[in-house]
């Protein structure tokens, strides 16, 4: 099943891609859209091109837990999504992602397809993990 990973912002989206047995996944791009209709459709037209099953929406948690303003906000772009897409779109933990993601040195915009695509990797091997223990 091909997955995309999505690092919602509101300077810069994150993009990664899985491959097409959702085992593995790469950057895709970023996209600096900050019109929310133009930036929907950006990534429904990709998740149709790429021919994606599912939809994972990197989910930005305070360390201490609950909510804040960023959460709140991503949680209010998901449903937008939603809307805007045909597949299933699930939430997943981001924490520490940016941080892997700028060990690497990269630019802003590399960031944020760095960090999409380790919070995909994440979600990839919770699943992989899920069904190995049934």
């Amino acid at each position: 099943m091909r997955v995309l990973g999505v690092d919602y912002g509101s300077s810069r989206t994150g993009l990664a891609l899985s491959d097409p047995l959702g085992i593995t996944c790469g950057p895709l791009g970023t996209l600096t859209e900050k019109n929310d209709e133009r930036l929907l459709a950006e990534i429904a037209r990709t998740a149709a091109e790429h021919q994606v099953q599912r939809i994972v929406v990197g989910l930005p948690r305070p360390l201490s837990g609950g909510t804040n303003r960023q959460t709140d906000e991503t949680l209010a772009f998901k449903r937008r999504l939603e809307q805007a897409v045909v597949v299933p779109v699930v939430m997943y933990d981001e924490r520490f992602t940016s941080k892997l993601a700028e060990r690497g040195g990269r630019r802003a915009g590399a960031r944020d397809a760095a960090a999409a695509c380790y919070m995909l990797q994440s979600y990839l091997d919770s699943c992989t993990k899920m069904t190995e223990d049934v």
